[in-house]
């Protein structure tokens, strides 16, 4: 997915390399970026109906503001990264998830030094 407005050369190379390029019109402020439902609406026209999200913190807490989400994987260091860190969910507080009535603590299991919790949709 990219906007209407990416440089062409960048989708040719990437066409070329097998991938399908889709552009959508771009939001407008102040949301910017590509609007989550049109998104969802262009994929749904190419047939996909089930989507994994992995994205930074900004097409994350997109997913979530719009309550499009079903599952999360959380995976979390042991240490805080520190004040030059991204933040997992850009503006919003992860608490959005952890601390939600939306969403229910599926499991939990330590991975080294990391943790990764699940949760689902209550």
């Amino acid at each position: 997915m990219t906007s209407n407005l990416s440089e062409a050369p960048a989708a040719v190379k990437l066409g070329a390399a097998g991938a399908q390029v889709i552009r959508i019109a771009s939001a407008t402020a102040p949301t910017l970026g590509l609007n989550v439902l049109t998104v969802l609406h262009a994929l749904a026209d190419k047939g996909i109906t089930r989507l994994m999200v992995e994205g930074g913190g900004r097409v994350a807490s997109s997913f979530v503001a719009a309550d499009l989400v079903d599952e999360v994987w959380l995976l979390r260091g042991r240490e805080a990264v520190g004040a030059d860190g991204v933040a997992a969910l850009d503006a919003l507080p992860l608490s959005v998830l952890t601390e939600s009535p939306g969403f229910k603590l599926r499991a939990s299991e330590d991975l080294d030094k990391d943790t990764l919790t699940i949760y689902e949709r209550a």
